[in-house]
């Protein structure tokens, strides 16, 4: 008799639903049977888009670039479940989306719940599907498979253990004087009082999703270009390391494609590695200078001045200025004008389509990151430092939510912080952020502090179980991400015996590689669903897909 193979999935939110898709995929052909175990507390596929949060909190991503199905372009050579992307499921029912719109969270959210039911009707005889409505506590291995802990007590012997939990379970805190975890909004922030002045370490997305709540989220409104607040919003003062707001994302044609590379090719990479000791590459030595070459080979008709702005995105200079009101005119200029470069849109800004590299290209950096990757020094500053200018050159907001926020600036309900880089102190009365780089110091007095980025964090330590129990065991990458080989299986920090039965996907393995918190896009060759395939090829009986040659 066959034996069974029996896998389970802990969190069962986009990527989770991923793992669902996949099996499914692989299991309309002959092998052994499949039980599927999906670890999942709440309604399986939404994760953090829950369909109940209100719609001012939008997706980063255009409705046209998103999917939980698969297609043949997605994953080559690879069995597919074919079913309508995002944008396609919105245009049934709201015939006016268009393909660029950035919709509300909630409705991918309605979307991913519908995908899950779609997917379980399609069950295949050879698979079984248990939704598992429970939290697990720890995941290991265990002989040659793992073992997962549901928080009864219950422990199940599984053949492969898929750790997608997102960014983790959170449990409410009180508003405090400082909020550590920005989500899930508004709830998190629902008890600050009005009037109260906070501050915001962070300008990326998760900081314009708090601004949001805080200010539309209260009854505020935009009118003509103008903030008219509702007297409930807080004073909210932005604070971040580089004193920049983030770049807003450009206008994108419904034809544009990704230009082939040039110079950040695999041959280019293979070749450096060939010659650095143990193969592991120094990013700011190595790559920074392939990534600046690619984005000066699309400024061939470029002004200077254009060339320049690119120039300044891609490397910061230690600004300062005589005193504050220089400060905050000088970050109200570059935001305007970066706007500007927004609207003209891909294709026509030579400023957003050098940019726009970092975005195409993103595959080939992930490669750098991948094993055997970079050397320590320069994976810390990979993460630390060079994650964080990706995002604000080309992740930022929607140009729609840049304007509101300069809208926000001129009315008083948003203030720039002191600068880059401030000093944040706390008094017997108060929190002060202290100007490190004006002539003429400048301090604010805030009564709260909230974390509002990310920051590749994914569960807080302590509130999350599952992430805590692999923190025991888990080999770390410098700076504490988990070791993880190629395929997103756990390297143990003391050697086994076979290889480890446990994958971890998604935005916990960030760090050990990079940019993993994105749902597939239609029509084009997806990261994530080789992944999984690489890693379901382990137990179900099917070829695991070659590493994609960029």
């Amino acid at each position: 008799m066959v034996s069974r193979v029996r896998i389970a999935v802990v969190g069962v939110g986009p990527r989770g639903l991923s793992v669902l898709e996949r099996v499914i995929s692989h299991a309309r052909s002959e092998g052994p049977p499949i039980e599927l175990l999906l670890i999942e507390p709440g309604e399986l596929g939404a994760g953090i888009h829950a369909p109940e949060q209100p719609d001012y909190l939008l997706l980063n991503t255009i409705a046209s670039q998103l999917t939980i199905f698969s297609d043949e372009q997605m994953t080559p050579g690879a069995p597919v479940t074919v079913g309508p992307s995002f944008f396609d499921w919105c245009r049934a029912r709201r015939s006016s989306v268009r393909f660029d719109d950035f919709l509300p969270r909630a409705l991918l959210g309605k979307y991913l719940q519908w995908a899950a039911r779609d997917l379980l009707s399609r069950t295949p005889a050879r698979l079984q599907v248990h939704h598992l409505r429970t939290v697990a506590l720890r995941v290991r291995p265990h002989g040659p498979g793992a073992s997962v802990t549901l928080v009864n007590g219950t422990e199940l012997h599984v053949d492969l253990a898929v750790v997608t939990t997102g960014h983790g379970l959170t449990t409410p805190e009180a508003a405090d004087e400082v909020v550590g975890t920005p989500y899930p909004l508004p709830d998190r922030v629902a008890a600050i009082p009005a009037g109260t002045t906070v501050a915001l370490r962070g300008t990326g997305l998760t900081s314009i999703d708090m601004i949001a709540a805080l200010t539309v989220g209260r009854g505020g409104s935009f009118v003509d270009g103008r903030y008219l607040p509702s007297g409930a919003e807080p004073r909210i003062v932005l604070v971040n390391r580089c004193g920049w707001l983030p770049c807003a994302r450009p206008v994108t044609p419904p034809d544009r494609r990704p230009a082939q590379p040039v110079h950040l090719t695999h041959a280019a990479v293979a070749e450096l590695r060939a010659a650095a000791v143990h193969g592991r590459l120094d990013f700011r030595r190595d790559i920074e200078p392939l990534v600046h070459r690619e984005a000066l080979a699309r400024m061939t008709s470029a002004t200077a001045r254009e060339i320049d702005t690119v120039e300044r995105v891609l490397h910061p200079a230690e600004d300062s200025w005589p005193g504050y009101p220089q400060y905050t005119a000088a970050l109200v200029d570059r935001a305007r004008a970066d706007l500007r470069e927004a609207e003209r849109g891909l294709g026509v800004s030579p400023v957003k389509e050098a940019l726009e590299v970092l975005r195409d290209h993103r595959e080939m950096l992930r490669a750098v990151v991948d094993p055997p990757g970079l050397t320590a020094e320069s994976h810390r500053y990979f993460v630390a430092d060079y994650v964080p200018l990706v995002n604000r050159a080309v992740i930022g907001p929607q140009k729609e939510r840049m304007h509101e926020l300069l809208a926000l600036i001129a009315a008083g309900v948003v203030l720039p912080g002191p600068g880059p880089r401030p000093d944040l102190a706390r008094t017997p009365t108060a929190w002060t952020l202290d100007s490190t780089r004006l002539r003429r110091p400048h301090r604010i007095a805030v009564d709260m502090v909230i974390e509002a980025n990310l920051g590749g964090r994914t569960a807080v330590h302590g509130r999350d179980p599952v992430a805590d129990s692999l923190r025991t065991w888990i080999g770390r990458y410098p700076g504490g991400h988990p070791l993880l080989d190629r395929d997103g299986f756990a390297v143990p920090r003391r050697g086994a015996a076979g290889p480890c039965a446990v994958a971890v996907l998604g935005p916990p393995a960030e760090g050990a590689s990079y940019y993993n918190h994105y749902v597939p896009s239609p029509g084009v060759w997806s990261r994530v669903l080789t992944d999984l395939d690489r890693v379901l090829g382990r137990v179900i009986g099917v070829a695991p897909p070659a590493v994609r040659a960029l």
